[in-house]
Protein backbone atom coordinates (compact mmCIF):
# COMPACT_ATOMS: atom_id res chain seq x y z
CA UNK A 1 0.00 0.00 0.00
CA UNK A 2 1.42 3.59 -0.95
CA UNK A 3 2.16 5.95 2.20
CA UNK A 4 1.73 8.99 2.67
CA UNK A 5 3.26 11.42 5.00
CA UNK A 6 1.68 14.49 7.12
CA UNK A 7 4.39 16.70 8.28
CA UNK A 8 2.14 17.61 11.85
CA UNK A 9 4.86 20.14 13.16
CA UNK A 10 2.40 22.80 13.52
CA UNK A 11 0.16 21.01 15.99
CA UNK A 12 3.24 20.33 18.09
CA UNK A 13 2.50 23.48 20.53
CA UNK A 14 -1.10 22.61 20.92
CA UNK A 15 0.55 19.61 22.69
CA UNK A 16 2.39 22.30 24.70
CA UNK A 17 0.79 25.14 25.71
CA UNK A 18 -3.17 24.03 24.32
CA UNK A 19 -2.78 26.94 21.84
CA UNK A 20 -2.18 27.17 18.05
CA UNK A 21 -1.62 29.14 15.68
CA UNK A 22 -4.37 29.14 12.22
CA UNK A 23 -2.52 26.90 10.74
CA UNK A 24 -1.95 24.40 13.26
CA UNK A 25 -5.41 24.65 14.12
CA UNK A 26 -6.66 23.69 10.26
CA UNK A 27 -3.87 21.15 10.47
CA UNK A 28 -5.32 19.48 13.12
CA UNK A 29 -8.86 19.89 12.42
CA UNK A 30 -8.15 17.68 9.02
CA UNK A 31 -5.93 14.77 10.34
CA UNK A 32 -9.00 14.30 12.60
CA UNK A 33 -11.41 14.31 9.81
CA UNK A 34 -8.80 12.18 7.96
CA UNK A 35 -9.02 9.83 10.96
CA UNK A 36 -13.21 9.58 10.93
CA UNK A 37 -12.90 8.22 6.75
CA UNK A 38 -12.86 4.25 6.56
CA UNK A 39 -11.00 2.24 4.09
CA UNK A 40 -8.61 4.82 2.85
CA UNK A 41 -6.45 3.50 -0.10
CA UNK A 42 -3.44 4.41 0.94
CA UNK A 43 -0.92 4.56 4.63
CA UNK A 44 -1.02 7.35 6.61
CA UNK A 45 2.10 8.34 9.15
CA UNK A 46 1.96 11.72 11.20
CA UNK A 47 5.89 13.20 10.86
CA UNK A 48 6.91 15.29 13.83
CA UNK A 49 10.32 16.85 14.71
CA UNK A 50 11.35 18.18 17.85
CA UNK A 51 13.79 17.27 20.95
CA UNK A 52 10.29 16.60 23.08
CA UNK A 53 8.97 13.97 21.23
CA UNK A 54 6.02 15.35 20.89
CA UNK A 55 4.18 14.98 18.16
CA UNK A 56 2.19 12.28 16.28
CA UNK A 57 1.40 9.78 19.27
CA UNK A 58 -0.04 13.06 21.45
CA UNK A 59 -2.97 12.99 18.80
CA UNK A 60 -4.06 9.45 20.04
CA UNK A 61 -5.80 9.06 16.31
CA UNK A 62 -5.20 5.73 14.47
CA UNK A 63 -2.60 6.35 12.09
CA UNK A 64 1.18 5.17 12.34
CA UNK A 65 3.97 8.06 13.50
CA UNK A 66 6.88 8.84 12.61
CA UNK A 67 9.54 11.11 15.22
CA UNK A 68 12.91 12.65 14.46
CA UNK A 69 14.57 14.13 17.72
CA UNK A 70 16.01 16.80 16.78
CA UNK A 71 15.01 20.65 16.65
CA UNK A 72 12.61 21.95 14.31
CA UNK A 73 14.89 24.78 13.55
CA UNK A 74 15.48 26.82 9.74
CA UNK A 75 19.83 25.34 10.06
CA UNK A 76 19.03 21.82 10.96
CA UNK A 77 16.24 21.45 8.07
CA UNK A 78 18.17 23.31 5.52
CA UNK A 79 20.69 21.03 6.54
CA UNK A 80 18.43 17.78 6.68
CA UNK A 81 16.90 18.61 2.97
CA UNK A 82 20.32 17.80 1.53
CA UNK A 83 20.01 14.19 2.03
CA UNK A 84 17.09 11.88 2.46
CA UNK A 85 16.76 11.23 5.58
CA UNK A 86 13.09 11.63 5.92
CA UNK A 87 12.82 9.42 2.75
CA UNK A 88 15.13 6.76 4.14
CA UNK A 89 13.04 6.97 7.98
CA UNK A 90 9.67 6.89 6.70
CA UNK A 91 9.54 4.95 3.38
CA UNK A 92 7.02 7.54 2.08
CA UNK A 93 5.91 7.89 -1.39
CA UNK A 94 4.02 11.50 -1.06
CA UNK A 95 4.49 13.90 2.17
CA UNK A 96 1.57 16.39 2.57
CA UNK A 97 3.68 19.40 3.90
CA UNK A 98 0.54 21.98 5.40
CA UNK A 99 1.69 24.76 6.61
CA UNK A 100 3.05 26.50 3.47
CA UNK A 101 6.98 25.50 3.22
CA UNK A 102 9.33 23.15 4.35
CA UNK A 103 12.82 22.47 3.39
CA UNK A 104 12.47 19.30 1.60
CA UNK A 105 15.22 16.80 -0.76
CA UNK A 106 12.18 15.79 -2.92
CA UNK A 107 10.09 18.68 -3.59
CA UNK A 108 8.96 16.37 -6.76
CA UNK A 109 7.25 14.05 -3.89
CA UNK A 110 5.13 16.65 -2.08
CA UNK A 111 1.76 18.16 -1.65
CA UNK A 112 2.14 21.49 -0.18
CA UNK A 113 -1.02 23.80 1.46
CA UNK A 114 -0.12 27.02 0.67
CA UNK A 115 -3.41 29.05 2.61
CA UNK A 116 -3.26 32.00 0.22
CA UNK A 117 -0.47 34.52 -1.23
CA UNK A 118 -1.10 37.64 0.90
CA UNK A 119 2.65 38.00 1.19
CA UNK A 120 2.52 39.23 -2.94
CA UNK A 121 -1.03 40.84 -2.64
CA UNK A 122 -1.10 42.25 0.77
CA UNK A 123 2.83 42.03 2.23
CA UNK A 124 3.60 42.97 5.89
CA UNK A 125 7.25 42.47 6.51
CA UNK A 126 6.95 41.75 9.96
CA UNK A 127 5.17 38.76 9.27
CA UNK A 128 7.70 37.35 7.46
CA UNK A 129 6.56 37.87 4.17
CA UNK A 130 10.39 38.92 2.81
CA UNK A 131 10.75 35.04 3.57
CA UNK A 132 7.85 33.69 1.93
CA UNK A 133 8.08 35.60 -1.36
CA UNK A 134 11.56 34.66 -1.58
CA UNK A 135 11.04 30.49 -0.56
CA UNK A 136 7.34 29.19 -1.47
CA UNK A 137 7.31 29.88 -5.26
CA UNK A 138 10.61 27.82 -5.29
CA UNK A 139 8.52 24.90 -3.22
CA UNK A 140 5.48 25.38 -5.18
CA UNK A 141 7.06 25.25 -8.48
CA UNK A 142 8.43 21.86 -7.83
CA UNK A 143 5.71 20.75 -6.06
CA UNK A 144 3.33 17.54 -7.29
CA UNK A 145 0.37 19.48 -6.49
CA UNK A 146 -0.47 22.68 -4.41
CA UNK A 147 -3.77 22.94 -1.92
CA UNK A 148 -5.50 26.38 -0.79
CA UNK A 149 -8.07 27.03 0.69
CA UNK A 150 -9.80 29.46 -1.64
CA UNK A 151 -10.60 30.26 -5.04
CA UNK A 152 -9.54 33.67 -3.94
CA UNK A 153 -6.17 32.02 -3.24
CA UNK A 154 -6.02 29.74 -6.18
CA UNK A 155 -6.30 32.51 -8.69
CA UNK A 156 -3.32 34.41 -6.48
CA UNK A 157 -0.58 31.32 -6.25
CA UNK A 158 -1.40 31.20 -10.03
CA UNK A 159 -0.73 35.01 -10.71
CA UNK A 160 2.00 35.72 -8.40
CA UNK A 161 4.12 32.17 -8.18
CA UNK A 162 2.83 31.42 -11.58
CA UNK A 163 1.71 27.76 -10.82
CA UNK A 164 -0.32 26.06 -13.53
CA UNK A 165 -4.31 26.14 -12.55
CA UNK A 166 -4.36 22.33 -12.91
CA UNK A 167 -1.55 22.24 -10.49
CA UNK A 168 -3.71 23.86 -7.86
CA UNK A 169 -6.95 22.35 -5.58
CA UNK A 170 -9.19 24.11 -3.50
CA UNK A 171 -10.03 22.20 -0.20
CA UNK A 172 -12.12 24.47 1.24
CA UNK A 173 -11.89 25.05 5.17
CA UNK A 174 -14.27 23.57 7.25
CA UNK A 175 -15.79 24.67 10.55
CA UNK A 176 -16.05 22.28 13.80
CA UNK A 177 -20.00 22.40 14.13
CA UNK A 178 -19.88 20.46 17.79
CA UNK A 179 -18.36 23.39 19.06
CA UNK A 180 -19.47 26.03 17.23
CA UNK A 181 -23.17 26.24 17.08
CA UNK A 182 -26.60 27.63 18.07
CA UNK A 183 -26.81 27.50 21.95
CA UNK A 184 -29.00 29.52 24.34
CA UNK A 185 -27.44 32.71 25.47
CA UNK A 186 -25.14 32.64 28.16
CA UNK A 187 -24.05 35.47 30.74
CA UNK A 188 -19.98 36.18 30.51
CA UNK A 189 -17.31 37.67 32.41
CA UNK A 190 -17.25 40.82 29.97
CA UNK A 191 -20.72 42.63 29.70
CA UNK A 192 -22.76 40.33 32.16
CA UNK A 193 -26.51 40.27 30.66
CA UNK A 194 -26.12 43.23 28.52
CA UNK A 195 -26.29 42.23 24.48
CA UNK A 196 -23.04 43.09 22.82
CA UNK A 197 -21.24 42.86 19.42
CA UNK A 198 -18.29 40.70 18.77
CA UNK A 199 -14.71 41.09 17.31
CA UNK A 200 -12.35 38.57 16.84
CA UNK A 201 -9.08 37.52 15.17
CA UNK A 202 -8.25 41.05 16.47
CA UNK A 203 -5.45 43.73 15.32
CA UNK A 204 -4.66 46.68 13.96
CA UNK A 205 -3.23 45.67 10.91
CA UNK A 206 -5.05 44.41 7.82
CA UNK A 207 -7.78 42.36 10.40
CA UNK A 208 -8.58 45.89 10.63
CA UNK A 209 -9.92 46.31 14.33
CA UNK A 210 -9.55 49.79 14.92
CA UNK A 211 -12.45 50.45 12.06
CA UNK A 212 -14.45 48.47 14.44
CA UNK A 213 -13.21 50.58 17.55
CA UNK A 214 -14.16 54.18 15.83
CA UNK A 215 -18.04 53.26 14.06
CA UNK A 216 -18.68 51.66 18.18
CA UNK A 217 -17.20 55.22 19.73
CA UNK A 218 -19.49 56.55 17.22
CA UNK A 219 -22.33 54.37 18.52
CA UNK A 220 -21.72 55.71 22.11
CA UNK A 221 -22.64 59.33 21.74
CA UNK A 222 -26.50 57.48 21.37
CA UNK A 223 -25.64 55.59 24.71
CA UNK A 224 -26.51 52.41 23.04
CA UNK A 225 -27.85 49.14 24.92
CA UNK A 226 -24.76 47.14 23.32
CA UNK A 227 -21.30 46.73 24.63
CA UNK A 228 -18.52 45.86 22.41
CA UNK A 229 -16.31 42.52 23.19
CA UNK A 230 -12.93 42.18 21.46
CA UNK A 231 -11.42 39.00 21.09
CA UNK A 232 -7.67 40.34 21.16
CA UNK A 233 -5.04 38.15 22.79
CA UNK A 234 -1.91 41.29 22.76
CA UNK A 235 -3.54 44.78 22.10
CA UNK A 236 -1.33 47.51 21.51
CA UNK A 237 -1.02 49.25 25.15
CA UNK A 238 -2.12 52.66 23.66
CA UNK A 239 -5.19 51.10 22.28
CA UNK A 240 -6.44 48.92 25.38
CA UNK A 241 -5.47 52.56 27.74
CA UNK A 242 -7.38 55.11 25.59
CA UNK A 243 -10.40 52.27 25.59
CA UNK A 244 -10.42 51.75 28.98
CA UNK A 245 -10.61 54.95 29.88
CA UNK A 246 -13.73 55.76 31.91
CA UNK A 247 -15.83 57.05 29.49
CA UNK A 248 -15.39 53.39 27.57
CA UNK A 249 -14.37 51.11 30.24
CA UNK A 250 -18.24 50.05 31.01
CA UNK A 251 -19.35 49.09 27.40
CA UNK A 252 -15.92 48.02 25.18
CA UNK A 253 -14.22 45.07 26.86
CA UNK A 254 -11.18 43.26 25.82
CA UNK A 255 -10.92 39.48 25.92
CA UNK A 256 -6.87 39.16 26.12
CA UNK A 257 -4.35 36.60 27.17
CA UNK A 258 -6.18 34.13 24.55
CA UNK A 259 -9.26 32.13 25.82
CA UNK A 260 -10.71 28.96 25.42
CA UNK A 261 -12.32 26.98 22.15
CA UNK A 262 -15.55 26.71 24.79
CA UNK A 263 -15.54 30.49 26.10
CA UNK A 264 -14.95 31.97 21.91
CA UNK A 265 -18.01 29.49 21.03
CA UNK A 266 -20.17 30.61 24.06
CA UNK A 267 -19.37 35.01 23.12
CA UNK A 268 -19.93 33.76 19.51
CA UNK A 269 -23.40 32.54 19.96
CA UNK A 270 -24.29 35.01 22.42
CA UNK A 271 -23.66 37.85 20.35
CA UNK A 272 -25.83 40.00 17.97
CA UNK A 273 -23.62 40.37 15.56
CA UNK A 274 -19.73 39.71 14.64
CA UNK A 275 -17.57 42.45 12.99
CA UNK A 276 -14.86 41.08 11.10
CA UNK A 277 -13.82 44.09 8.77
CA UNK A 278 -10.70 42.42 7.35
CA UNK A 279 -8.48 43.64 4.53
CA UNK A 280 -7.31 40.07 3.39
CA UNK A 281 -8.42 37.04 4.17
CA UNK A 282 -7.44 33.39 2.80
CA UNK A 283 -10.61 31.94 4.16
CA UNK A 284 -11.72 33.94 6.96
CA UNK A 285 -12.12 31.00 9.92
CA UNK A 286 -13.83 33.54 12.14
CA UNK A 287 -16.96 34.51 9.75
CA UNK A 288 -17.87 30.72 9.26
CA UNK A 289 -17.23 30.05 13.15
CA UNK A 290 -19.72 32.72 14.02
CA UNK A 291 -22.48 32.40 11.23
CA UNK A 292 -22.12 28.03 12.68
CA UNK A 293 -23.22 30.05 15.98
CA UNK A 294 -26.26 31.29 14.27
CA UNK A 295 -24.44 34.72 14.98
CA UNK A 296 -25.10 37.81 11.60
CA UNK A 297 -21.72 38.27 10.48
CA UNK A 298 -20.77 42.32 9.11
CA UNK A 299 -17.31 41.94 7.00
CA UNK A 300 -15.57 43.23 4.01
CA UNK A 301 -16.12 42.01 0.18
CA UNK A 302 -12.66 41.43 -0.76
CA UNK A 303 -9.87 38.12 -0.77
CA UNK A 304 -11.92 35.35 0.14
CA UNK A 305 -14.61 36.94 2.26
CA UNK A 306 -17.53 36.39 -0.14
CA UNK A 307 -16.54 32.98 -0.78
CA UNK A 308 -17.15 32.18 2.73
CA UNK A 309 -19.78 34.82 3.69
CA UNK A 310 -21.67 34.40 0.57
CA UNK A 311 -25.39 35.94 0.67
CA UNK A 312 -25.57 35.62 4.34
CA UNK A 313 -22.92 37.89 5.26
CA UNK A 314 -23.60 42.10 5.34
CA UNK A 315 -20.61 43.54 3.81
CA UNK A 316 -18.73 47.00 4.19
CA UNK A 317 -16.31 48.80 3.02
CA UNK A 318 -13.24 48.05 5.49
CA UNK A 319 -12.45 52.20 5.42
CA UNK A 320 -16.00 52.89 6.10
CA UNK A 321 -16.67 53.42 9.41
CA UNK A 322 -20.29 55.65 9.08
CA UNK A 323 -21.34 52.34 7.41
CA UNK A 324 -20.33 49.95 10.00
CA UNK A 325 -21.55 52.24 12.57
CA UNK A 326 -24.99 52.53 10.66
CA UNK A 327 -25.10 48.95 10.61
CA UNK A 328 -24.85 48.75 14.66
CA UNK A 329 -27.38 51.02 15.13
CA UNK A 330 -29.84 48.86 12.96
CA UNK A 331 -29.02 46.10 15.10
CA UNK A 332 -29.57 48.17 18.17
CA UNK A 333 -32.69 49.57 16.54
CA UNK A 334 -33.65 46.40 15.91
CA UNK A 335 -34.85 47.54 12.01
CA UNK A 336 -32.94 44.14 11.16
CA UNK A 337 -34.71 40.98 10.40
CA UNK A 338 -32.14 38.98 12.79
CA UNK A 339 -34.10 36.13 12.80
CA UNK A 340 -34.02 35.66 9.39
CA UNK A 341 -30.05 36.78 8.94
CA UNK A 342 -29.39 34.16 11.57
CA UNK A 343 -31.06 31.30 9.52
CA UNK A 344 -29.13 32.35 6.10
CA UNK A 345 -25.84 32.54 8.59
CA UNK A 346 -26.38 28.54 9.81
CA UNK A 347 -27.43 27.27 6.43
CA UNK A 348 -23.91 29.04 4.80
CA UNK A 349 -21.89 27.50 7.04
CA UNK A 350 -23.50 23.99 6.83
CA UNK A 351 -21.67 24.12 3.25
CA UNK A 352 -17.96 24.31 5.29
CA UNK A 353 -17.16 20.60 6.93
CA UNK A 354 -13.84 18.92 7.50
CA UNK A 355 -15.25 15.68 6.52
CA UNK A 356 -15.95 17.29 3.08
CA UNK A 357 -12.14 19.20 3.15
CA UNK A 358 -10.68 16.10 4.10
CA UNK A 359 -12.77 13.89 1.02
CA UNK A 360 -11.49 16.73 -1.10
CA UNK A 361 -7.86 16.68 -0.11
CA UNK A 362 -8.27 12.60 -0.26
CA UNK A 363 -8.52 12.97 -3.86
CA UNK A 364 -5.48 14.98 -4.21
CA UNK A 365 -3.71 12.60 -2.59
CA UNK A 366 -5.04 9.60 -4.63
CA UNK A 367 -3.96 11.65 -8.06
CA UNK A 368 -0.51 12.15 -6.78
CA UNK A 369 -0.40 8.57 -5.45
CA UNK A 370 -1.59 7.30 -8.68
CA UNK A 371 -4.26 5.01 -6.18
Amino acid sequence: MKRLLIDINSIVPYYVTGKVNGIGRTTLELIQALAGIKNLPFEVVLYSQNMKGIGGRNTGLPFKTKHLYLPHREKIDKLLARFPIKECLTGYDIMHIPHNFEYVYSPEKCVVTIHDAMFFSYPESFLGHDFARKNYPQLAKRAKAIITCSENSKKEIEQYMQIPAEKISVCYWGVNHQLFCPKDKTTNKYTGNNPYFLSTSCDIGRKNTISVLCAYEKLLHQNPEHDLVLVWRNPPVEIKEKYSSSRFKNKIHFATGGISDKELSDLYASSTAMFFPSKYEGFGLPVVEAMASGTPVVTCDNSSLREVGGEAALYVNPEDIDSMTDIMEQFENRSLNIELMREKSILQASKFTWTVCAQKTIEVYKKCLEV
